[in-house]
């Protein structure tokens, strides 16, 4: 019997994920490499011997897979993300073609994303980049101080996932209000302590709102002018989700007039962030480069998740972190049709 194919992308993370695979039976492979910025996009002409005869592919998440490169891999099992997004992946055409989904979804990198999350919240709420440079300025403390308590403020979470979920849990014991918008999180499903509310209510009675959704055709740009406007003038915006979940234009603007009293940023639109872009000379934000979460924790565990991923695909078993678990069985029976 053959050994099983394995592409491995050829970008950010992929040699230690090539280094963890390596203890397996499969032979692997590798994408062309990337030619920074921007995604990988692997040329048409190359799908016949990256993807002709492949059983998984473990990307990263600025690899590109369409629904088309997939129709071109007739053997193809499984494609791995080994990160939580998978916004690089047309889920909706793996899942419609019987192909499995796994990701990285661990609870070293979840959870770091709620701590990272609670950072900003604080640092926003005690302002902690001015306080920083009065003291690299040595500059006298100023007589008003407008920094807040996170206690005794209203937190809304847009969306419910498992890092909102890890934010509901740090909150604990923190004597806030946690309101909670998700269409798919019903208030029986929701954490203990958190409420349900619509968005005008969340946006208009928070003081700081935080998104945490996948970026789909529903929640692309949620975040605009007109959800800006309902917000306070005292209130925190934060996004440790996707850039593209926010109008950024209008994100920029609700911060230079002063619509909203500041924001804490992890993602944006074009990564790396351009040097040209407005966010940079505003002094009310928090800027980090997507990596705030990320720490020698987070990143010892994703070539861990990798490893079982591809080990249970090896066995006929679904990954162990998948992110589409309705395609199970479809997906066995183009197992069973392949074998």
């Amino acid at each position: 019997m053959s050994k099983l194919r394995v592409l491995v992308s050829s970008d950010w993370i992929s040699d230690v994920l090539a280094d963890a695979l390596s203890s397996l039976d499969v032979e692997i492979i590798r994408g062309t490499p990337n030619v920074p910025p921007g995604p990988t996009v692997y040329a048409k002409e190359d799908w016949p011997e990256l993807f002709g005869n492949t059983d998984i592919a473990l990307v990263s998440p600025i690899t590109v897979i369409s629904r088309e490169m997939m129709e071109a891999a007739p053997k193809l099992k499984a494609i791995m993300s080994p990160v939580i997004g998978v916004e690089s992946i047309d889920v909706d055409a793996a899942t419609d073609l019987g192909i499995i989904v796994g990701h990285g979804a661990t609870p070293e990198n979840f959870l770091g994303m709620s701590e990272a999350t609670m950072l900003l919240i604080t640092a926003l709420a005690m302002q902690l980049p001015f306080k920083e440079q009065l003291l690299r300025d040595n500059a006298p403390r100023p007589k008003v101080l407008t920094a807040c308590s996170v206690r005794n403020r209203t937190i809304g979470l847009i969306g419910m996932g498992r890092i909102a979920r890890g934010v509901v849990d740090r909150l604990q014991g923190w004597e806030t209000e946690i309101l909670y918008v998700d269409p798919y999180v019903e208030q029986d499903q929701a954490p203990a302590g958190a409420k349900k509310v619509d968005m005008e209510t969340l946006l208009k009675t928070s003081d700081f709102v935080s998104v945490h959704v996948t970026v789909t055709d529903e929640t692309k740009a949620m975040i605009g002018a007109e959800q800006l406007a309902m917000m306070k003038p005292t209130a925190y915006l934060v996004n440790t989700a996707r850039g593209a979940a926010l109008d950024e234009a209008a994100v920029c603007e609700a911060l230079k007039n002063g619509t909203i009293a500041g924001a804490g940023l992890d993602a944006f639109v074009d990564e790396p962030l351009p040097m040209d872009h407005p966010f940079r000379t505003l002094d009310n934000v928090i800027l980090t480069p997507h990596m705030l979460g990320h720490s020698k924790d987070v990143m010892d565990s994703l070539p861990v998740a990798a490893l079982a991923n591809v080990g249970n695909v090896i066995k006929g078993e679904p990954p162990l972190y998948t992110k589409n678990p309705g395609v199970i069985d479809q997906w066995k029976a183009r197992i069973a049709k392949m074998s």
